[in-house]
C-alpha cells in the first residue's frame, strides 16, 4: 500500500468517523441527555488526531513531491478538519451541557463534509 492510499483510507476513516460522532452526537440530543459523558468527550479528542495523522502525512506527501500541484482549498480544508473541534471547546469554553452537545454535534457532521471537500478537490470531482 503505498503512501497516497494510506492518505486515502486516513482520509475515509476521518469523513465516517466524524459523520458517526455526529449522528451519535444528536441522537444523545433527541434523548434529552443533560450533559456530554466521557465516552463522547473521548471520542470528540480523536477527531483532531485523525486529522492530524491525515495532514501529517500530506505534509510527507509534499516532501516527496506528490500532491505539489493540489489546489489550496484542499489544504484548507484539512486544516478546518484539524482545528474545529479545538476551535469549538474554545468557543464553547469547555462547556458540557445539552447547548454545547448539539453544537459539537453539528461541528461534527460539518467536519465530516470537510473531509469530503477535501477528498473531492484532491480527486477532481465526485467519487
Amino acid at each position: 500500500m503505498g503512501i497516497v492510499q494510506i492518505h486515502a483510507s486516513i482520509a475515509t476513516t476521518v469523513m465516517l468517523f466524524n459523520t458517526v460522532l455526529g449522528v451519535w452526537g444528536f441522537l444523545k440530543f433527541l434523548r434529552k441527555q443533560e450533559t456530554i459523558d466521557g465516552n463522547f468527550w473521548g471520542a470528540i479528542a480523536l477527531s483532531p488526531v485523525l486529522g492530524l495523522a491525515q495532514a501529517i502525512i500530506g505534509l510527507v506527501m509534499i516532501s516527496m513531491g506528490l500532491g505539489a500541484s493540489m489546489r489550496l482549498v484542499h489544504y484548507l480544508y484539512g486544516t478546518l478538519c484539524v482545528i474545529a473541534v479545538p476551535a469549538t471547546f474554545a468557543f464553547t469554553r469547555g462547556r458540557d451541557d445539552r447547548g454545547a452537545l448539539v453544537v459539537y454535534a453539528s461541528v461534527l457532521v460539518l467536519t465530516a463534509i470537510f473531509g469530503l471537500r477535501a477528498y473531492m478537490t484532491a480527486t477532481g470531482g465526485a467519487f
